[in-house]
């Protein structure tokens, strides 16, 4: 981790060096928007007199996010876009010199450049970071491909970054598509789009799911399927509508042509028909009229049939001539109809064009049908899951009032029918006395009576009194009864919230005891998980030696400056005071069982043992932290013992460590450190976990030339 170089010195216990580092994560960091988020960069060794620490966008150092200098945030050089949103998390004097940043936009998506200076010294590490977007459900399309199959579209919008598109079977199985698209909009979201040919099936349902990983998904169900029955009806009925309309819209029309085609013939042949009678003298002007009458003086002249056959022609072409005149006004009206079938035929275009839409949106009209039931199906699941999440909240709310409705009005039964009773018994003692008092009232007013009236109305009023005993008895008895009806009623009553409260403790014995065997289940998981957490202070020297071992260690493996003989046993620090990291990894591997062994750390002033994963072998810059693998109990004379927590955890133990025993029960997830010669157990990690084999590491720290030695 980004703390590892913070960790290393106190571990060794080295001096301040010449220069300083900085250290930032490996990898990019991500986000989602409009969360926060810190962007971790470490100064190493620490120092804040006259720092500067610069966070900037690349090629922008002149407008940075954040600048601090002179012991204070410099507001008036930031960027805009940035005020209000960063800021140092604190801890300058240990280094840590990390960016806040809140309300994380897309723009924010990059690098950021953490830049620290001090005097003619200064150092710089970038931090990419990621702004993650959730899109939209995919929205599936079915059309039609011919040959029993169909074309299947996915889309999905609004992502960041960009998403990978996965097509699978009702089976689960995943179906291959080369067929995927990703193109950003103005905004910088992400649209994905794929498509594939599949079989056509009304029962067999293929999924789309479009996600940045497979915990942050979305996906959609179709039916690959099209009713083609259905969909040639409905064209054939459209088609039939369009042929009826262009008939009706033409028949007019091509009536209108045919008369006025045939009334142009008649003109022509009307006026043809003049032209050739005049030509051959049949029609004459006046002055032929003249000389015809000359004419008719000379001895030629022409027969009465002649005259007659004239005279019928010339009636016949003067029919002719007045139809002729009235042609003009025929063809306006010719022309007036043939605007208004125009009109007609363009008002029937108008209706024609959305109905030849409606027939090429008929195509589409099976598909936006199955895109709509299944966003339907979709919002139904999506609304069924919320329905159900929230009916069980308050199903657990409910049952949670309910019982302690049932407790409340169980006390406040029994408390209003005491109050009740006391109140009733106190009304009709009061009642009783008001009785006994106006009948002793009455008694001695009789009394004095009797001593004044004569013995028939004494006697009157013995009757009157025995009349009023009978009264008062009747009252008795009938209050006496209120009152026994009403303790019964309230008997029952009590009677019945005994019983409910006794179904409730034996519900709740009940729950109880599924708990408890549910707690035991638990216990007994827990301890075949770690069968020797709760053993490790208990193990005995003698099954201590009996695991011991004594591993190797690996010449090629080391880090730094380090020495090592006595056949890998022994490991030192030729030159004290040098730039940390100095280690070295053993040639052993534990993958299974139980492992013991012990390291002299006598006179030493720094150190540091334990384990680390397999992994980090043959890595260089390698972070000794729990993230990573690594499980390490350090030494150092100003701090004393500690482990590699974050923050470190001091560990109690004597100054005088000379063996460290460390016992590591791999099945068991655990590693404990020991005073090899007190058999005390200094600390134990109960949660060492790893994908690769463990493997023992070794430090001599860099305070001494002092040596580490794996005890045989």
């Amino acid at each position: 981790m980004w703390w590892l170089l913070l960790v290393l010195p106190a571990c060794h216990g080295a001096p301040l060096p010449d220069k300083f580092t900085l250290s930032v994560p490996d990898g990019p960091l991500s986000v989602w928007k409009g969360s926060s988020i810190i962007l971790p960069c470490s100064l190493s060794p620490a120092f804040t007199e006259s720092l500067q620490v610069r966070w900037h966008r690349p090629n922008e150092y002149k407008t940075p996010v954040l600048l601090y200098e002179k012991q204070q945030i410099q507001q008036q050089l930031a960027d805009p876009q940035y005020k209000g949103r960063v800021s140092l998390i604190g801890e300058l004097e240990k280094g840590n010199v990390s960016l806040k940043l809140e309300n994380v936009t897309l723009a924010d998506s990059g690098e950021f450049v953490c830049f620290v200076a001090w005097n003619t010294w200064y150092e710089q590490a970038s931090v990419h970071l990621i702004v993650k977007v959730m899109g939209s459900p995919p929205v599936l399309s079915v059309t039609d491909g011919g040959s029993g199959q169909v074309n299947v579209t996915c889309v999905s919008d609004g992502w960041s970054p960009q998403p990978t598109l996965t097509w699978r079977n009702r089976g689960g199985s995943e179906i291959s598509s080369q067929n995927h698209h990703s193109a950003p909009d103005a905004h910088g979201l992400v649209t994905a789009t794929s498509w594939l040919v599949h079989s056509s099936s009304d029962s067999e349902w293929i999924a789309c799911s479009v996600g940045l990983s497979e915990e942050e998904r979305k996906e959609s169900r179709v039916l690959p399927h099209i009713d083609t029955v259905e969909l040639e009806r409905i064209l054939k009925d459209k088609e039939a509508e369009m042929e009826s309309r262009k008939q009706e819209s033409e028949g007019p029309w091509k009536e209108v042509f045919i008369s006025f085609l045939v009334l142009v013939l008649l003109l022509l042949s009307c006026a043809a028909t003049v032209f050739v009678l005049n030509r051959k003298g049949l029609i004459k002007s006046k002055d032929s009229k003249d000389g015809a009458a000359e004419s008719h003086q000379y001895p030629l002249q022409a027969s009465k049939e002649e005259t007659e056959s004239l005279l019928k022609k010339q009636s016949e072409e003067v029919k002719t001539l007045k139809r002729i005149t009235e042609l003009p006004n025929q063809l306006d009206e010719s022309k007036r109809e043939v605007d208004t079938l125009k009109e007609k035929i363009r008002a029937e275009e108008d209706i024609r064009k959305p109905l030849e839409g409606e027939v090429i949106g008929a195509e589409n009209l099976q598909e936006e049908k199955q895109n709509l039931k299944q966003q339907n199906e979709v919002e139904l699941e999506r609304m069924l899951r919320d329905k159900e999440a929230e009916m069980e909240s308050l199903k657990q709310k409910s049952e949670a009032q309910v019982k302690e409705l049932e407790e409340r009005l169980t006390e406040r039964l029994k408390q209003e029918s005491a109050v009740e009773l006391e109140r009733m018994l106190r009304d009709k003692e009061a009642e009783m006395e008001s009785l006994k008092q106006k009948s002793g009232a009455q008694v001695k007013e009789l009394e004095e009576r009797l001593k004044q009236e004569s013995p028939a109305q004494v006697k009157e009023l013995e009757e009157r009194l025995t009349a009023s005993g009978a009264v008062i008895e009747k009252l008795k008895q009938e209050s006496a009864v209120e009152l026994e009806r009403i303790l019964r009623d309230k008997e029952a009553e009590i009677e019945s919230l005994k019983q409910k409260s006794e179904a409730q403790v034996k519900d709740l014995e009940e729950r109880l005891t599924a708990s408890g065997a549910v707690i035991e289940r638990l216990k007994q998981e827990s301890a075949d998980a770690f069968p020797q957490n709760h053993a490790l202070v208990l193990l005995t020297r003698d099954r201590l030696k009996e695991i011991k071992e004594s591993p190797t260690l690996d010449e090629t493996s080391t880090r730094g400056i380090v020495r090592i003989t006595q056949q890998g046993k022994r490991v030192q620090c030729p030159k004290p005071n040098s730039n940390p990291p100095h280690y070295v990894i053993c040639k052993d591997t534990f993958s299974s069982g139980q492992h013991y062994w012990e390291v002299r750390v006598e006179k030493k002033e720094s150190w540091f043992v334990g384990v680390c994963s397999d992994s980090l072998r043959g890595q260089s810059g390698v972070d000794f932290t729990l993230q990573n693998g690594c499980w390490l109990l350090c030494y150092d004379k100003d701090q004393g013992l500690y482990v590699n927590t974050d923050p470190i955890t001091p560990v109690q133990g004597t100054i005088l460590l000379k063996t460290l025993g460390v016992f590591l029960d791999y099945s068991g997830h655990s590693l404990a450190f020991y005073d090899a010669e007190s058999h005390e157990c200094l600390y134990t990690f109960y949660d060492v976990r790893s994908a690769h084999p463990l493997v023992p590491v070794l430090s001599p720290g860099v305070r001494d030339v002092g040596a580490l030695v794996i005890v045989k």
